[in-house]
């Protein structure tokens, strides 16, 4: 499907041509901490990780292998590593799903770009240099408007056309940067345990906000705080042995997860199991459950109201795809603002990011159907299930 992400703001012929105008001033250069300190390891290829993982200076891993695949023992002990209170960089799309993120591979025809080599992995690779824009709050974009990155080549199903990588803003991934609010991250963080993990991709420091970016994510990723807007003060919780320990809610479970969730059913009002015969204690029986109400909808106001959603189809624009459901397929929908996206999960459990097309949203209660506006509303979601009964046996 061809997409291109028309929100992209025109700067300059993309600002591939703009001078360096964003440089960081020596008085902000001196809050961030000596290159020494941070602890960075680059690690070009599957074979340098172990020794990065034992050495016990090491807080961050640039692992940027391109086309090698991270097998198990290795993604296990690298992600312990991270849960530890460590960060690990990856640059290759392929690898997201290791790391509790979901890749999407962009074609040429969707962004505006610029030829270009860099060197990743080792090797001199083709791709494209383009602008991303920092549209969101974290940490990490404190003082960061636009910067300048460099895209390598993928192979696409078909050799002869190449794709470029990105992550998709699902789960727990939070975007860093991207061409518009609807479209996929160039560069992504989210939390693992204590620890931090990002999909990046090489970026030049000296035009626009490069160089901020570039010190203000290995400040945080080494467990430092971000200096302040203009530099004053320190701003965010960043990872570490002493940081909150993070339950994630990654995009792509991690293979153990999906074993071990793979026995349970996904399909709603469903006979879980059958009584069970025997004598003692009492013994907790899943049975059938029917929904209190179809829907609830959550309003600004802090108003609740239940009652049936009367729309015949959900159509959801992210910025990859375009979705059409039933409102049976949907299990839930987040309203977003003007700086933020529209979330739907389906009954399945999948979550995306985009934009509700299908507004504004008919509701039917005991005084009728009303139409309510997104920008009125927070959240439409299934009303409660029944909770199991307990059987005295």
């Amino acid at each position: 499907m061809k997409i291109i992400f028309r929100t992209l703001l025109v700067l300059a012929c993309l600002g591939l041509i703009l001078p360096a105008q964003a440089q960081m001033s020596d008085a902000l250069k001196e809050e961030f901490h000596d290159a020494e300190q941070y602890g960075l390891v680059i690690v070009e290829n599957l074979s340098q990780l172990r020794g990065a993982l034992h050495d016990e200076a090491t807080r961050v891993i640039s692992f940027q292998s391109f086309g090698e695949t991270l097998d198990e023992e290795s993604q296990k002990e690298l992600l312990e590593w991270v849960r530890s209170g460590k960060s690990v960089w990856f640059y290759d799309a392929r690898l997201a799903t290791k790391f509790g993120m979901r890749p999407v591979f962009l074609k040429e025809q969707q962004f505006r770009h610029k030829p270009e080599k860099g060197v990743l992995g080792g090797k001199k690779r083709h791709g494209f240099a383009t602008v991303a824009l920092s549209l969101g709050s974290h940490v990490v974009q404190t003082g960061v408007g636009q910067v300048t990155l460099f895209l390598p080549e993928i192979p696409g199903q078909d050799e002869e056309e190449m794709t470029y990588g990105a992550v998709e803003v699902a789960g727990d991934t939070k975007a860093l940067l991207q061409f518009a609010l609807d479209s996929p991250a160039l560069i992504a963080c989210r939390r693992e345990g204590k620890g931090f993990i990002v999909f990046k991709t090489l970026l030049w420091n000296e035009p626009l906000s490069g160089d901020r970016f570039q010190m203000n994510l290995l400040e945080y990723s080494a467990g430092f705080q971000v200096p302040g807007p203009a530099g004053v003060g320190k701003v965010g919780n960043p990872p570490g042995p002493d940081a909150e320990y993070v339950e994630g809610e990654p995009a792509e479970p991690f293979q153990a997860q999906h074993e071990q969730g793979s026995a349970e059913p996904t399909e709603r009002n469903k006979v879980v199991a059958q009584p069970i015969e025997g004598k003692g204690a009492d013994i907790t029986v899943k049975v059938p459950v029917e929904r209190v109400g179809d829907w609830m909808l959550e309003l600004q106001d802090g108003t609740t109201l239940s009652g049936e959603y009367e729309g015949e189809q959900v159509e959801f624009e992210t910025g990859t795809s375009s979705l059409k459901l039933t409102p049976d397929q949907v299990e839930s929908l987040t309203f977003g603002s003007s700086m933020s996206l529209d979330k739907i999960v389906t009954v399945q459990g999948k979550q995306k990011s985009g934009l509700l097309l299908s507004t504004p949203i008919r509701f039917r209660t005991s005084r009728g159907v009303e139409e309510f506006e997104k920008e009125d509303l927070v959240r439409l979601f299934r009303a409660p299930l029944e909770s199991p009964v307990t059987k005295e046996k």
